[in-house]
């Protein structure tokens, strides 16, 4: 008989954290802050019609022109919270700083979200593109990025911003700055799967410039451009829907499922979506249910849809919430299809089960986004810096810790024309899925 006696030993630390590192610090022009307050409204004017030099006349005489402007804004409206409960006879059981490691994870949270709204900003904003068209493809198609092209990429971004006159400095490394003095260096914000192709390709050459190319790419350049890798960038995607669907026709976004319904169950099954009369209706429909998983219409001829409400569904090994896995997501409606974009997400998993062919996900135009841009190039305003608040819970032995933060970012026409969105193809399985659900 076994008489051993064992106890439980609780380790003096939590496990460590996996978050992504945000890169809004380094592109984002925070100088709008001051004394700003929800509802406010940041503006900056702008010229309208270009001024010419003309001949002046022998007499003396000049011709006048127009000089007009216009005006672009933003207001400042996100507001962010992220909140847990702690109840404190659970945590009787360990020394461990319960607080600061929520307060931790409470700030990853906000500036990640931050992070991935700015990055979407700038995919929205963006004043030039750069995709499978310009290396001889399709134009509007992604363009899948392999060693044969990784060092056209630069190259074509540089031209670029000398044909439209962009205003950089070549001599800025980052790295031994405050944030705020990196205005005008130049940047490339990757996904981890176009950085392992750089390091393929640099790799893969014997030449003496290899070696300093080399010497380059662990310093983080690439070409002109400050190399900053993002797991926060946005993605996008096309559902082809010019068929209407079959009953239990499926789709599947980020391992959430949705499907297709003559009859839908008045709020039984979570994920039903209403086939209405057509499918330009249907999209509608699904646009809406998208754009709002967590509502619930009822079933009519041309509407209806069950919430996702608290169902739950695995990623990376944490349960979540599919209106969690689903954060982010914003749906268009382009009448024969549905235009998705999730930022803050990297690639996401995409799949469908129709009974029409035409009824797909385009594979061409799935794309993680990608940016040549030069840093300070999109206006943030973070009114709120994240601060944390403790809450008494009423009638119990419980406090409510609250991290919240009021923001609003936009790209404005200056700033566009210095934003170069690369489109990365990633429909490919070797195109490498990952989360950035980590606790």
């Amino acid at each position: 008989m076994n008489t051993f006696k064992y106890q439980t030993e609780w380790t003096k630390e939590y496990q460590k954290s996996n978050w992504s590192m945000p890169v809004y610090p380094v592109i984002a022009d925070t100088r709008f802050e001051a004394g700003l307050k929800v509802g406010d409204t940041v503006k900056r004017r702008y010229r309208t019609n270009p001024i010419f030099a003309n001949d002046l006349g022998t007499d003396g005489s000049y011709t006048v022109q127009n000089y007009t402007e216009g005006e672009e804004s933003f207001t400042i409206s996100k507001q962010k919270e992220a909140t847990v409960r702690i109840v404190k006879p659970d945590v009787l059981h360990t020394d461990l700083d319960v607080t600061r490691s929520y307060g931790r994870q409470f700030s990853n949270a906000i500036f990640n979200e931050i992070d991935g709204d700015t990055l979407n900003a700038l995919r929205a904003g963006a004043g030039q593109t750069l995709d499978d068209g310009s290396l001889g493809g399709t134009a509007g198609n992604a363009l899948t990025v392999g060693i044969g092209n990784i060092a056209d990429l630069p190259v074509i971004a540089m031209e670029k911003f000398m044909g439209a006159n962009v205003v950089y400095n070549n001599n800025l490394r980052f790295g031994k700055l405050a944030y705020e003095d990196y205005g005008g260096m130049l940047c490339w914000i990757l996904p981890p799967q176009v950085w392992s192709v750089i390091q393929k390709y640099i790799i893969a050459r014997g030449t003496p410039l290899g070696d300093n190319a080399t010497v380059n790419g662990y310093r983080g350049m690439f070409g002109d451009f400050n190399l900053f890798i993002s797991n926060n960038l946005p993605f996008a995607a096309s559902l082809a829907l010019s068929v209407n669907p079959t009953d239990g026709d499926t789709i599947t976004i980020k391992g959430v499922t949705l499907t297709f319904k003559s009859t839908v169950d008045a709020g039984v099954t979570a994920g039903q979506v209403k086939i209405a009369s057509t499918a330009a209706l249907t999209v509608a429909n699904l646009v809406a249910f998208l754009n709002a998983p967590t509502t619930t219409v009822a079933d009519a001829t041309n509407a209806g849809y069950n919430s996702i409400g608290s169902s739950t569904v695995v990623e990376n090994g944490f349960t979540i919430n599919k209106s969690d896995a689903l954060h982010g997501l914003v749906a268009t409606n382009n009448t024969t299809s549905v235009g998705i974009v999730m930022k803050g997400t990297g690639k996401v998993t995409l799949s469908s089960s129709f009974t029409s062919a035409s009824n797909l996900f385009t594979a061409a135009t799935q794309y993680v986004a990608s940016f040549f841009t030069v840093a300070k190039n999109v206006s943030l305003a973070v009114r709120q810096d994240p601060e944390i608040y403790e809450n008494q819970v009423s009638g119990k032995i419980a406090r409510d810790y609250t991290m919240w933060t009021v923001y609003d970012n936009k790209v404005f026409q200056d700033q566009a024309r210095a934003t170069i969105l690369l489109k990365v193809r990633a429909d490919a399985t070797g195109f490498t899925t990952y989360s950035n659900v980590h606790a």
